[in-house]
């Protein structure tokens, strides 16, 4: 009503609404923890350029997190608690980094080997190796391994410093903590090869794999149009 009464609603393009507030963790105060100020940069959008009789309304909120001031409390369990978890991230980072040394070390010996066995075979045979059995001396699992142990140092460090109130980069941290996760159990798999029965499954799997791959291709093609043509037929009739 207060926006009519000061435009004509036909002749509205936009209008913004910024405002800032700043906000206390109160909860934390009950554990005699040093609470966390948050400051919330807040902006509200009418955009009425379609002119479709219904303004769009966007809402954008940016928030910096920061300890509060002049007020110092010691001897906090929890803050005990953040040193622990402290310790184990900088356990997990330190792990992490020797077993990313340790798999880079193996795939650099295997690329030499691979190297010493091209030249042997054109020294010897006067032949050259074909790329697909130059591929065998490449160990997948141990790129899996070193993409898993980069994201998770990657994520660890964000982790640290969003603990420590100088990042607030959740999205990022959180997506590269459960892609490693993912890569982690993913590689717990080439461990049950060892067993002779889960070994013929794990075969099987590795055999079929390119053939799955190019039906996902094909059958992805499918799934796109549909995706596409219900993005174009329905989009018009719903916000999402």
């Amino acid at each position: 009503k207060y926006i009519c009464t000061l435009f004509q609603i036909s002749r509205l393009i936009q209008v913004e609404i910024s405002f800032k507030l700043k906000g206390i963790a109160l909860q934390t105060i009950h554990a005699r923890e040093l609470p966390d100020c948050y400051a919330f940069q807040n902006t509200i959008t009418f955009n009425n350029r379609a002119h479709s009789g219904k303004i769009k309304i966007y809402f954008d909120s940016d928030t910096d997190i920061q300890e509060c001031k002049d007020w110092h409390i010691f001897d906090s369990v929890l803050q005990k608690n953040a040193q622990y978890i402290l310790v184990f991230d900088g356990f997990v980072i330190l792990s992490c980094l020797a077993s990313l040394i340790l798999c880079t070390r193996s795939i650099v010996l295997a690329w030499r080997l691979q190297k010493r066995f091209v030249n042997f075979f054109l020294e010897k045979y006067k032949r050259s190796v074909c790329y697909a059995d130059r591929l065998e001396f490449l160990n997948g699992w141990y790129v899996l391994v070193i993409i898993s142990d980069v994201m998770t140092i990657i994520g660890s460090i964000l982790k640290m410093e969003i603990k420590a109130k100088n990042l607030t980069s959740y999205d990022v941290c959180s997506i590269l903590l459960g892609t490693s996760t993912l890569f982690v159990w993913v590689g717990v798999i080439r461990y049950l090869g060892y067993f002779q029965t889960y070994n013929v499954l794990i075969l099987t799997m590795q055999a079929s794999l390119p053939k799955v791959l190019r039906f996902c291709c094909c059958a992805g093609m499918i799934y796109l149009g549909y995706t596409f043509c219900g993005w174009i037929v329905l989009g018009p009739y719903h916000e999402k």
